[in-house]
């Protein structure tokens, strides 16, 4: 089982990969998914940390287009 949330309009999935000690951390909005795997050693601010740090470059690449 893994975790949801919304952030600036994205959501963000984090899931255990098969691979002991790994989570998929998907970020999606509309059609598009970035996938990111993360070591399970992280926390979970840590790992929601880097996540939204994402989001943000995310958002700023879509202002620049």
């Amino acid at each position: 089982n893994g975790g949801q949330m919304r952030y600036k309009g994205y959501l963000i999935n984090l899931t255990p990969k098969r691979t002991e000690n790994l989570w998929r951390l998907e970020i999606e909005k509309n059609n598009r998914v970035d996938c990111y795997t993360v070591e399970n050693n992280q926390t979970l601010y840590k790992v929601q940390e880097f996540a939204c740090n994402q989001v943000d470059k995310l958002i700023a690449e879509e202002v620049r287009q």
